[in-house]
Formats: structure tokens, C-alpha cells, sequence
């Protein structure tokens, strides 16, 4: 729900429960309102005063401030009661401390001790009392006696005399507005309390508890206004009244500064002086004289309730020079000061000066509602405010987070530029470095031998032919599938075959179908390919064999390769070819071994490549599925480029 919306509906539930409260109860026929009798006055300290006339209400504050003492008030009233009419019954809105009320002389109805001061009071709710029809006469008397303590409130209300079916309907509806109308502002307030603490509970932000602890003090405020009596001693119950009445303009100011979240410093401390004087007044009756500690709680009451106003008037001014939209949390907390303060005023102008209100319902429960309202509304804007930000910081992180993806993108894709660049820098470099070292190399010597003219016809081509296998497997490796080793040595004897059957060599070929060499990398494919073809280039151009067996096997862990020739072996001296191979084997991670074949003459080289993964079963006919394959000079077409 957006904050106008919330608004609206405060404001309405507000009119509307104040439309209730205030609504007049409409005189019925045959009711008599008594409101003018004779009183007679006993004070606590001595002296009587007898035969006053009196208009009711009668406010015992505003008759004899600051006194205690007892009243007796006389009223009369006409019955005439046909045979069979409707029993008769009296209804006083307010009366109290304590009360005895007589008619003709019959005692009809009372409440508390009329003889002890300061004893529980009953003066918060209407009073309904039945009058007998015995006791009932044409012309009636009504003795009302009450006991009236010092600033509590004492006093007699209007008197109303009627059927009782009718003046039941008139309690019922003030007992609505003076008890059941405030215990329901008191249970919303501790509602609304424990709903503001939820969110403290939950976010942990100092606003929301603040809230919940104003508005339970608010409802404990309200509660008291309903209790009849206390078990307290009476200056106990009013100094706990006002403890209660300081932690909450304490609390109040808090919150203010929660809303307002800088305050001048000389706010501050004239406010923390006034609260620090709250409990020391309160606790004065204790070691002042009863008027001296009086005077001191009116003082500390007119200083604070003068310092609110002061601090409503100075937020007000600060709003409309801000321009805060209407349904700011900081309007709603000056609406809540101005009229907690209004309210205020009113009530204690009525308990202590102004004698008519006696009956009036007290703004403190109105004011109470638009609290509880005002708190649900400055709440329920905090924690809007809380969520915007909570979402614009989410959009600001997914705006980062996108803007660094774009950056990380824009990184990878360079990076993977660069790296496809170096892969084929490092490539080209690669293929330099073969046919530098392969066809290169042996290019160089074919033109050495020509230019040196001892070498013969035979040799040159010999050389040539070298040069020329070396390139065209250079280029082969380029296609080769990483890990197929029947691809790599399909490529040899591709390549190879041609010169072997012109060796005269007798080719005895013996390799299934093998697993991917799991451990394979293109350099160690590479370093692989040439092993084999200067092992193969050995035996033709050194050998003097006439047969080469190339062998493969799979075995558990590795791949074993085997080359072996009839030839003369190994001889005296051993050339670089077999240090380069050697080399070659250490940087693919392939055990190599060169010895001499046993038995008989020749040489064998042993391949292992370790780290071979288990591959399939060679499929039934496959073209490399042949255990031994021998191949002559007339029996195998030769291979061409």
C-alpha cells in the first residue's frame, strides 16, 4: 500500500471514531435533567459552608482547588407514576471520589468510603442506579453525599431521572465512550506497539522502536483512564501516572530526533535538563511539603508543556520552508506534537480551571487514535523509504554488475584474441621450427653434397626424399585428432611405405585398433610422430635390414609401440638422431628404449605411452583390425602424395 493510500484511510478511520466519540446523546421523552440543587461543604482542614446554591456539574477542583473534603448536594424531582408504568432509574455521567446517594431518606446506591480521604475512587464511569418504586413519590428528594479528594477529579455531574429502559440506552452510551471506547484505543495503540516492534525485530532500526515504546506508553496512558481504582496509595498511583506521563514526552522526543535527525544543541540540552527534572519532581512529595511539591510538579508541567509547543511551532517553520510533501513522515510527527499538545492543554484546563467540562470526554483518547495512526503512517514510511533504497541499491549493483560483465566480456573476448593470436603465432613458430629442422635441414644438405660433388646421385636423392617426407608429415600433424595414435601411425606408413618398398624392406605391420592416448598433447603428438620417423629413417638409410616390424599393443595403463630391423644393429657410435629422440621421448612423457634385438641381429626400439585410457574392442573387419600384416615390395600398391 503507497503511503497516500495509507494516508486516506487514516485520516478517515480517524474522522470516523471521532464523529463516535463526540456524538451527543439525544434527550428522550420523560427524562428530567436535574441541574440545579443546594450543597452543603465540609473541608478535611475545618470549616463548613452550608446551603450553596449549585448548578451542575459540580467540579470539586475547580469549587475548592487544592483542598479535600465532603459535599452534600440536595436535589428534587416530580414523579408521577400512572399504575403499571416502567421502573424509574437515575444516571450521573461522572461522580466521585467516593459517593452515597439517598432518596426520600433510603439509601438506593454507593461506591468506595465516604469517611476515609484518599481511599480507591469511582469517578470514571457513569453511574446507573434503580429507584424503587416504593421509595418513589410525587415530589422526591435526592441527597447525592460525596467524598472529595484533592485534585482528583471529585465532583458530581448532571443528574438525569427517567424510565430505566430509556436511561439504560443513555449509560450504555457512555459507557461506550468513556470505558469501551478507550480500552479499544488502548488495545489498537498495544496492537499497533507490538506490530512496530516486529519491524525493530526484524531491521533493527532505533525509528521502529522508539515507535512501539511511544505508542505502548500511549496506551498504558489511556488504560489508567478507565481503572476505577488502584490498590496503590494515591501518591504512590500519581507519581506512577507520572513517571509514566515523563518516559512518554521522553520517548516522544526521541522519536522527534529519530525523524528530525539533527537537532540544534541548545534544544538539546534544554530538553535533556527538562527531562532529567522529571523524576526529581516526581519523587518530591516525598521530602517537600505537600503545596511546595505541588507547585513544583505544576511548574515542571507548565516548563514542558510551554517547551512542546515551542518545539512544535520551531519543526512547523522548518517544514514549510522545506516544502516536505503532505504525507512526509516528519508532517505526520509535527501533526502528532500539535495536537498530543492541544489535547493536553485542554484536558488539564478542564481538570483544574475550567468547572463545565467536568463531564466532557477527554481529548487524550482522540488524540490517542491519531498517534496510534500517525506512528502506523511515520512507520510505514520509514520502511517504504528502507525499501526504495534497498531497491535502488539493487538496481545500482545489477548496473555495476552489468557494466562489469560488459567489461569482463569485452576482456575475454581480447583475451581470447590475443590467445588465439599467440596459438597461431606459436604455431607458425612450430611449423618454422619443423621444417627448419626437418626439411630444412636436410635441404641444406642436399645442397652441401651437391656443392661438395662426393656425394653420389643416390645420396643427393636420398636426402631430397628426407626433406620431402618431413614436410609432408609436418603438414600431416596438422590434422591429426589429439590422442589417436592409428591416426598418427596411418600417417607414417602413408607416407613412409613408398621408400620402404623401395629399400627392398619387408614391412611386417601388426597394429589393432588402439584407445586414445589419454595423456596426449600436440607437442607430445608431434615429438611421437618424428621418434617414430627417425627411428624408421635409421633402418633405411643405416640398417642395411631387410625387414622392419612395426608393432602396437594396448595395455592396461600404457600403449606399447615396437620397432625392430634385421640389420647391423647399433654399431660403435651413436649420432645425434638418437640424442634428439631421446630428448624428444622426455618432453612428450613417453618411456623410449634402444637396444639391440635379441636374438639374432638388428635393432629394437621400445615406445610406452603411459596414462592410456581403455578403449573399445577393435570392431569385426576394420581396416587397421589385422594382427600381423606383411607387406612386400610386390604385394602393396605404393602410396603417392
Amino acid at each position: 500500500m503507497g503511503r497516500a493510500p495509507l494516508s486516506s484511510l487514516a485520516l478517515w478511520l480517524l474522522l470516523v471514531l471521532t464523529g463516535v466519540a463526540a456524538s451527543p446523546w439525544a434527550h428522550a421523552a420523560g427524562v428530567q435533567t436535574l441541574d440545579t440543587g443546594v450543597v452543603d461543604i465540609r473541608l478535611a482542614r475545618g470549616g463548613t459552608e452550608q446551603a450553596l446554591p449549585v448548578r451542575l456539574p459540580l467540579h470539586w477542583d475547580v469549587l475548592r482547588p487544592r483542598q479535600a473534603g465532603w459535599a452534600v448536594l440536595r436535589l428534587r424531582f416530580q414523579s408521577d407514576m400512572p399504575a403499571g408504568a416502567e421502573s424509574m432509574a437515575l444516571m450521573i455521567g461522572r461522580i466521585g471520589n467516593a459517593y452515597r446517594v439517598r432518596l426520600n431518606g433510603a439509601v438506593v446506591g454507593a461506591a468506595g468510603r465516604i469517611d476515609r480521604i484518599n481511599d480507591g475512587w469511582s469517578n470514571k464511569r457513569p453511574v446507573l442506579i434503580l429507584l424503587p418504586v416504593a421509595q418513589l413519590r410525587a415530589d422526591n428528594e435526592l441527597e447525592i453525599v460525596i467524598r472529595a479528594d484533592s485534585s482528583r477529579r471529585a465532583g458530581i455531574g448532571v443528574v438525569q431521572v427517567g424510565p430505566e429502559h430509556t436511561m439504560r440506552v443513555a449509560w450504555d452510551a457512555q459507557e461506550w465512550r468513556r470505558v469501551t471506547l478507550p480500552r479499544a484505543v488502548s488495545l489498537l495503540s498495544a496492537m499497533i506497539a507490538a506490530f512496530a516492534l516486529m519491524l525493530w525485530l526484524q531491521q533493527r532500526e532505533r525509528l521502529y522502536l522508539l515507535a512501539a515504546g511511544c505508542v505502548l506508553l500511549w496506551s498504558l496512558r489511556i488504560a489508567t483512564l478507565t481503572w476505577e481504582s488502584d490498590r496503590f496509595d494515591w501518591h504512590l498511583w500519581f507519581r506512577i501516572t507520572l513517571l509514566i506521563f515523563w518516559l512518554g514526552c521522553l520517548i516522544t522526543y526521541l522519536l522527534v530526533r529519530s525523524v528530525w535527525e539533527r537537532r540544534p544543541r541548545v534544544e538539546s540540552r534544554l530538553a535533556w535538563a527538562l527531562f532529567a527534572a522529571g523524576p526529581m519532581v516526581a519523587a518530591s512529595g516525598w521530602w517537600l511539603p505537600p503545596l511546595v511539591a505541588a507547585n513544583a510538579v505544576t511548574a515542571w508541567m507548565v516548563a514542558l508543556v510551554t517547551a512542546w509547543l515551542a518545539l512544535a511551532l520551531h519543526l512547523g517553520w522548518t517544514l514549510w520552508r522545506a516544502g516536505v510533501r503532505p504525507d512526509s513522515a516528519r508532517l505526520w510527527m509535527l501533526a502528532m506534537l500539535l495536537i498530543g499538545w492541544a489535547s493536553l492543554v485542554r484536558d488539564v484546563l478542564l481538570a483544574r480551571i475550567l468547572g463545565a467540562g467536568y463531564e466532557a470526554l477527554g481529548w487524550t483518547v482522540l488524540a490517542a487514535m491519531f498517534v496510534d495512526i500517525a506512528v502506523l503512517c511515520i512507520a510505514g514510511t520509514r520502511f517504504q523509504q528502507a525499501r526504495r533504497q534497498v531497491d535502488r541499491f539493487q538496481q545500482s549493483l545489477q548496473s555495476r554488475l552489468a557494466e562489469r560483465e560488459r567489461e569482463l566480456a569485452v576482456q575475454h573476448a581480447r583475451l581470447q584474441s590475443l590467445e588465439v593470436e599467440r596459438s597461431v603465432a606459436a604455431e607458425r613458430q612450430r611449423i618454422l621450427r619443423d621444417m627448419h629442422d626437418g626439411a630444412g635441414a636436410h635441404l641444406v644438405t642436399a645442397m652441401r653434397q651437391i656443392e661438395g660433388g662426393q656425394a653420389s646421385r643416390a645420396q643427393v636423392m636420398q636426402t631430397l626424399r628426407d626433406s620431402l617426407d618431413q614436410l609432408r608429415l609436418s603438414i600431416d600433424a596438422l590434422n591429426l585428432p589429439l590422442g589417436d595414435v592409428n591416426a598418427l601411425l596411418a600417417s607414417l606408413r602413408f607416407r613412409l611405405q613408398g621408400r620402404i618398398e623401395d629399400a627392398g624392406l619387408q614391412l611386417e605391420w601388426s597394429v589393432p585398433m588402439l584407445p586414445p592416448w589419454a595423456g596426449a598433447t600436440e607437442a607430445a603428438m608431434r615429438h611421437l610422430q618424428y621418434i617414430l620417423l627417425e627411428a624408421i629413417s635409421n633402418v633405411l638409410q643405416h640398417a642395411r635390414a631387410t625387414t622392419l616390424v612395426v608393432h602396437a599393443e594396448a595395455e592396461p595403463t600404457a600403449i606399447a609401440l615396437r620397432l625392430e630391423d634385421d640389420g647391423c644393429g647399433l654399431g660403435e657410435g651413436r649420432g645425434n638422431g638418437l640424442a634428439s629422440m631421446a630428448q624428444r621421448a622426455r618432453q612428450a612423457g613417453v618411456d623410449l628404449a634402444v637396444a639391440p634385438r635379441r636374438p639374432g641381429p638388428g635393432t629394437l626400439v621400445r615406445l610406452r605411452l603411459p596414462a592410456a585410457a581403455s578403449g573399445p574392442a577393435a570392431a569385426p573387419g576394420a581396416a587397421a583390425s589385422p594382427a600381423t600384416e606383411r607387406v612386400t615390395a610386390s604385394a602393396a600398391p605404393r602410396p603417392r602424395a
